[in-house]
């Protein structure tokens, strides 16, 4: 009998084939118990500074806006100016028929930016013609919590963005000294101040522009930070999942501060240790990482 008929006679054997199928069997459940590896984006825990910051939505506005009005009684003739034109000081930008030709002069060099009464006709005496203002020139307004607001001072640096170009830099002129009441788009009655700011316009930015306005409140140096997208509640605490050895192990944090994209912390993770960023259903202690 040759080898290849001596094991096609073993594999024959009752006991042969049993502990074969028990065998595989085995590898099957193993298999499909065998920790899964998850896909996961990792961050490295690092000392730096914490920059605090209130943060806020704001309109850009021309600081100086004129509103051109009739000085008279009379019959407007159409207004052949319209939105965007440039104007000099002292250039006509109406007419009215009094007893007289009457020239409407614009009071500054600046940009025609909204036309109110285009129309030829009667006019009264104060009814609105044109807005001109110097775009060159602008201001950010930001309504802020009042909470917000005491933290917040003169000269206090500003990160713009969101307008729809390059981050800007620039720094709060005032905030007033005034609260007022404005209700949510959730209907919740809050009390707001308004925080102006100066900045460099850029060129293309107008009147009325929507800004993100980071207002810089206060500066911690050489700080433990850990990233906020990997921080999740646990009870009444902050944790994270940290990486040991490939697997991931909650770890509970003692947070001191926490501004925006960082918080400073004082225990649960030291330098170069790595978490796990936006951490998922998938992700449980003991998950294997990759």
């Amino acid at each position: 009998m040759n080898l290849s008929e001596k094991i096609k006679s073993f594999l024959k054997l009752r006991n042969v084939q049993y502990g074969i199928g028990i065998f595989f069997i085995g590898f099957l459940v193993w298999f499909s118990f065998k920790p899964k590896k998850v896909s996961a984006e990792l961050a490295t825990i690092h000392r730096g500074t914490l920059i605090q910051y209130v943060e806020e939505e704001g309109i850009s506005r021309v600081k100086e806006k004129y509103s051109i009005l009739s000085p008279v009684n009379g019959v407007l003739k159409r207004v052949e100016k319209h939105a965007g034109d440039v104007v000099k000081k002292g250039e006509i930008v109406a007419v009215i028929d009094w007893d007289y030709k009457r020239e409407v002069l614009s009071p500054i060099a600046g940009k025609i930016l909204l036309v109110q009464r285009e129309s030829a006709g009667p006019i009264a005496m104060g009814n609105p013609i044109l807005d001109i203002g110097d775009t060159t020139k602008q201001e950010i307004v930001a309504e802020v919590l009042t909470q917000e607001a005491v933290k917040i001072n003169a000269d206090n640096p500003v990160l713009l963005e969101g307008w729809g170009g390059n981050p800007l830099t620039g720094k709060v002129r005032l905030v007033e000294p005034e609260a007022f009441k404005k209700i949510s788009s959730l209907g919740v009655e809050e009390q707001r101040v308004r925080v102006i700011i100066d900045f460099e316009t850029p060129e293309h930015m107008g009147e009325g522009f929507k800004v993100l306005c980071k207002i810089e409140t206060g500066r911690e140096d050489n700080r433990m930070l850990a990233p906020s997208s990997a921080m999740f509640r646990e009870g009444e605490e902050w944790a994270v999942y940290k990486v040991v050895n490939g697997k991931a192990k909650k770890t509970i944090l003692k947070v001191e501060i926490r501004s925006g994209a960082f918080a400073s912390i004082t225990d649960g993770l030291v330098e170069n240790d790595e978490v796990i960023l936006f951490p998922g259903e998938g992700i449980k202690e003991g998950s294997i990482v990759k």
